[in-house]
């Protein structure tokens, strides 16, 4: 079949016209949309680079900004409480009565998370004296001779009303005390409450005539809890009555012995010579027969624990690598650090000597069978301390065993 000059030169141009296509549709305007993404994903990362600069620009200004905020924060939340704990609260209404000499009993309602109520402005309008207008031209006051309408409360002064409204919330606490006493004695009491460096607020009162000379009566009053920024209230979260708790015998006489007159808290408080702690109970106490840690950690992020009726093996190990010490024990169900295989935590002793303190008490009988197999790895230069109070002599829960450097165990 012969084809023309003119129909090869349709072809070519058929021939062209499909290539052209087939390259917009199949490469060019895929490479088009290509470009206009990474365009945008430019203006993007160009936008982010501008915003960083600017906030980069304005940190400091955004750190002495946020530093004045949390500073009036502090503030103005200084009188309150960063929470109710109840016991604190006890402790310090006994000592308020106690100091006025007013005999008096506490009822408590729960505590209960409250909305905080917003102050708005009361519109009520007071109508004035006919004769105010008069008084006003005759002092010479003409501005306020003109203003017929304000806005004041009985007493002539402004006022507002609280309106609750959804948004923050604090904790509420209610305590209502039932008192006796002289009346020097209630207003020595209020005036305590008046002076103290905490809003304790009193809500109402009511009193009667008991004698001549006695007054009684219930005084309401009300605390509030709104947590706090910063660490200005951390005297008031630790608890400081390290008094004795519990008995064997619960109605008997006299007072608790053993471990049951201390706690591992207790040891923290001691000496500065302890590096770690141990408190050992018999298996009727509530508490796990075995707590293990490093000594002061008032938040317990070193504490270890079992709960074992017979005998409980626990691992302490103490490295030294370039001069620096470390540490880590396991029980036989948890480990401190969480990570078993790592060398443990790093830490500096607080004598020459690596301190180490364990509580223990007396069996309570043939079927008091806890102890603790304790054993001591010691890969260190220093001397380990080891100080047993208060363990039973005729059947110790202490064994220590020790591998490595010097162990030293001492019985008290």
């Amino acid at each position: 079949m012969q084809i023309s000059k003119r129909e090869k030169y349709l072809l070519g141009i058929l021939a062209t016209v499909l290539i052209c296509f087939g390259y917009y549709n199949f490469i060019f305007s895929k490479q088009v949309d290509k470009l206009t993404e990474k365009r945008v994903e430019r203006d993007k990362i160009v936008a982010d680079y501008n915003q960083a600069l600017q906030d980069i620009s304005t940190l400091e200004k955004k750190k002495e900004k946020l530093q004045t905020l949390t500073s009036t924060i502090a503030e103005k939340t200084l009188m309150f409480y960063p929470t109710i704990l109840q016991e604190n609260t006890i402790l310090e209404i006994d000592k308020f009565l106690n100091d006025s000499e007013l005999k008096g009993n506490l009822a408590f309602n729960p505590i209960e998370v409250i909305t905080l109520e917003k102050l708005a402005a009361d519109n009520k309008i007071q109508p004035e004296s006919s004769l105010q207008q008069y008084a006003d031209a005759f002092s010479g006051n003409a501005s306020a001779a003109t203003k017929s309408n304000t806005t004041k409360n009985s007493s002539g002064q402004a006022t507002s009303t609280g309106a609750k409204t959804a948004g923050p919330t604090c904790e509420n606490f209610k305590v209502a005390i039932n008192f006796t006493g002289s009346y020097d004695k209630l207003k020595k009491f209020i005036l305590s409450l008046e002076g103290y460096n905490k809003k304790i607020v009193v809500t109402a009162m009511t009193t009667s005539a008991k004698s001549e000379n006695e007054i009684t009566g219930t005084v309401n009053l009300e605390l509030f809890g709104i947590p706090k920024i910063a660490e200005q209230d951390s005297e008031y979260l630790t608890w400081t009555l390290n008094n004795i708790y519990g008995k064997e015998v619960l109605f008997s006489k006299g007072s608790a012995n053993g471990a049951y007159s201390s706690t591992i808290e207790a040891q923290n408080t001691q000496a500065d010579t302890n590096d770690f702690v141990m408190m050992l109970r018999s298996p009727s106490s509530e508490l796990p027969t075995l707590t293990l840690g490093k000594a002061k950690d008032t938040a317990r992020e070193t504490y270890v624990y079992a709960d074992n009726s017979k005998a409980e093996d626990v691992t302490v190990q103490f490295q030294e690598e370039n001069g620096e010490l470390y540490y880590k024990y396991n029980t036989s169900s948890s480990f401190y650090p969480s990570d078993s295989s790592s060398k443990g935590k790093k830490f500096t002793p607080n004598s020459k000597d690596i301190g180490f303190e364990i509580t223990s008490e007396k069996r309570l009988g043939n079927d008091d069978n806890s102890s603790v197999k304790l054993k001591i790895n010691n890969n260190t230069t220093k001397n380990i301390n080891i100080t047993v109070n208060n363990d039973d002599t005729g059947n110790p829960r202490v064994l220590v065993s020790s591998e490595g450097g010097t162990v030293n165990v001492t019985n008290k």
